[in-house]
């Protein structure tokens, strides 16, 4: 399927703002109109399970060590109670988490390249 979909020509792939056209007129019998029409969506990624349950201690040592590149900017309290999952009436802990982890890596990284060497 992967071969043939990369030796169709891309004028035939797109059907003006519709995606994926070649594949919806491929299965048009075989499901139902609504699906075939309904808007794109987003997929759930689950973030809340994986710092529930997979990356707890990691996530810790990273956002509350006292080198963390973020301690001077964020409430190390709150990010406890994220941690803890209190304190967030929505519940949103884990896409929380990862922007915070996400930020904190990419300072790792990054912030010796933006400093100015005295």
């Amino acid at each position: 399927m992967k071969k043939l979909s990369l030796e169709i020509p891309s004028e035939y792939k797109l059907s003006g703002a519709d995606e994926k056209a070649v594949l919806k007129r491929a299965v048009a019998d075989l499901l139902p109109e609504t699906i075939l029409t309904r808007p794109k969506s987003g997929m759930m990624v689950p973030v809340n399970f994986w710092f529930r349950q997979k990356w707890q201690r990691q996530t810790r040592n990273l956002l509350l060590s006292k080198k963390a590149a973020i301690a001077p900017y964020f409430n190390q309290d709150l990010i406890k109670d994220w941690l803890n999952y209190r304190g967030d009436t929505w519940k949103r802990y884990g896409i929380k988490l990862w922007l915070l982890v996400s930020l904190e890596i990419w300072l790792q990284v990054n912030l010796q390249k933006f400093r100015i060497k005295n």
